[in-house]
């Protein structure tokens, strides 16, 4: 569940309690049949030998009943937004080692180190760059993670970007539903000027093939 959902309901169930007037503050009489209802369910009857607290005074207010419905709802949303959190972890298919190669590379990716991951989500697949080590690009660069196809010497044929990652962060990168991971199989990783130019700067930092687990 997407924040804007959330803050959407948060907004709703706020002008719900905004609205209420003068009758909403009025005293209920819940029904005595209701009432005989939970005790029934809970077993509190007559010949209940223990002292029992009422749970629940028998008048409610309208302003009560809202309140508690407006604090249910957020406990489902809140759930909701757990479950959705969580539910879509994926499935591991191929993993890569990102090296640095200090004849052919940057040097700024001297010190850099990281794995990537070709996860599957039922409908899509996504590379995951995790434990990593990367650099800084400094002012006005960004780090950007590249699917490579080689050729049978390793040369580029092709390439795709799959977007900028942040140094700090682990990434997740969807790849594009037109380039086959069993083609383009190489993770490459490179510092990359924002002046506007779309293609490879040739900044390459790491660079690693992914292999089935």
């Amino acid at each position: 569940m997407s924040k804007e959902r959330f803050d959407s309901s948060d907004q709703a169930l706020e002008a719900i309690l905004r609205d209420l007037d003068q009758k909403d503050l009025e005293l209920l009489e819940t029904p005595d049949q209701v009432w005989d209802g939970i005790e029934t369910t809970l077993g509190i009857g007559e010949d209940t030998s223990a002292t029992v607290a009422p749970l629940l005074s028998r008048k409610w207010t309208g302003r009560h009943v809202l309140v508690a419905a407006a604090a249910l709802i957020a406990v489902v949303i809140g759930v909701g937004i757990f479950l959705s959190s969580n539910d879509d972890t994926g499935e591991i298919l191929a993993s890569a080692t990102l090296a640095y190669d200090p004849a052919n590379f940057d040097s700024l990716g001297n010190a850099a180190s990281g794995d990537a991951s070709l996860v599957s989500h039922d409908d899509r697949l996504t590379i995951e760059i995790v434990d990593s080590r990367l650099p800084d690009p400094g002012e006005g660069a960004d780090l950007e993670v590249w699917l490579i196809q080689p050729d049978d010497e390793g040369n580029v044929v092709d390439l795709v970007s799959l977007g900028v990652v942040d140094p700090d962060e682990p990434s997740v990168l969807e790849i594009p539903s037109s380039h086959d991971p069993e083609v383009y199989y190489v993770v490459d990783i490179s510092v990359e000027p924002r002046d506007g130019d779309a293609s490879h700067s040739g900044r390459t930092i790491l660079r690693g093939p992914l292999t089935d687990l």
